[in-house]
């Protein structure tokens, strides 16, 4: 009865932390994919809206480019980045379990949030260059390559979850009870033979580490494992930068796009750096209270299970949306015209450069 008693606390902890990151995302999840029907609707108008603001700010500054109008035409890029930041999207998902499960100081996190964000905007204008400018296609034509680099995101997040999961593992292995006894059983042998050797103990002392020559591996696998959150999430385009992009080529104002391209990642990093910053915080206040209730020792075992729990929850996320952007069939891009009419190969007459 002693035991069950002391063991109690612990597991109580253990079932309200992992069921805490579960509901949290579960939560993330629903939201994504689409689950408020309602509020997912009006996101979608909002987005039509700003669509269509950024192809007229484009315009407008083609007609009449004046600081007015190179003003109006960032302050909506900036807007939308803002906008497209806060709506559903697997990209915050992915972060915020990410740095909820695995952890990280700020500067991490905020390093994250613009690496991925300004990534997305590289990619939009790579799209563009190639497609548009490379291979002569329309802007409708490079809107719809956008779900296959969508895919290959998703794909990287599936991937990315599996290798979390298996690092949590070996974490786990690690700080097994059975393989913490045979730690202390080596180490105690270690200093056993110690005082035999001492001169050899020194000279090797000396000589291993004496010097940085090697890279930490557990840092190397850190660098390795941001590397390829910034990647999976940053290697999907923000379909408005790619719009915007589009109707800036169609009216010899390439630059320009570029330049509300990246002020548009900006308005997108400074929002999902919030949600990060919010995600550190969450974690290290969870860590003191686990620390306090459970000691160290107990307390890194359980990171560990949480670990193992982010990794499988982004790994679910990263499968599921591949699996629905497979079986469900393609919307036409939110141009704000009729999508059976092809986008002409000349800028048209009317104010809409892509037509409507």
């Amino acid at each position: 009865m002693r035991v069950v008693a002391r063991a109690h606390p612990r597991t109580r902890t253990w079932l309200l932390g992992l069921g805490l990151l579960v509901v949290a995302v579960l939560l993330l999840s629903f939201f994504v994919q689409g689950g408020l029907q309602s509020l997912s609707l009006q996101l979608v108008a909002w987005q039509r809206d700003f669509h269509r603001a950024l192809t007229m700010a484009i315009t407008n500054f083609s007609g009449t480019p004046s600081a007015s109008a190179w003003a109006a035409l960032l302050g909506i890029s900036f807007a939308y980045g803002v906008f497209h930041a806060a709506g559903p999207g697997h990209g915050k998902a992915v972060l915020t379990t990410y740095l909820l499960s695995q952890g990280g100081a700020v500067r991490r996190a905020l390093g994250l949030s613009f690496a991925a964000s300004m990534l997305q905007g590289v990619v939009a204008i790579s799209l563009v260059v190639v497609l548009v400018h490379g291979l002569g296609w329309v802007t409708r034509q490079a809107m719809g390559s956008v779900v296959w680099v969508e895919q290959a995101s998703f794909l990287m997040v599936a991937l990315l979850g599996a290798w979390l999961c298996w690092r949590a593992i070996r974490q786990l292995r690690r700080t097994s009870p059975a393989a913490a006894e045979r730690s202390a059983q080596a180490h105690d042998h270690a200093h056993g033979h110690a005082h035999d050797h001492d001169h050899s103990h020194d000279h090797d002392h000396a000589h291993c580490c004496g010097g940085h020559h090697h890279v930490d591996p557990q840092q190397a696998a850190d660098w390795r494992t941001a590397l390829a959150t910034v990647v999976s999430i940053g290697i999907r385009p923000c379909s408005g930068g790619v719009l915007l992009l589009g109707a800036a080529s169609l009216l010899g104002q390439f630059a320009v796009g570029v330049a509300a391209v990246m002020v548009m990642a900006l308005g997108t990093a400074l929002t999902v750096s919030a949600l990060a910053l919010a995600s550190v915080f969450a974690r290290g206040w969870a860590e003191k209270q686990l620390a306090r209730q459970n000691g160290l020792q107990r307390a890194s075992r359980l990171l560990g299970w949480v670990a193992l729990a982010g990794g499988l929850a982004i790994m679910s996320l990263g499968i599921s949306l591949s699996v629905t952007g497979i079986t469900q069939p393609t919307s036409a891009p939110m141009l704000g015209e009729p999508p059976a009419r092809s986008a002409p190969a000349q800028p048209p007459t009317g104010g809409h450069p892509l037509g409507g």
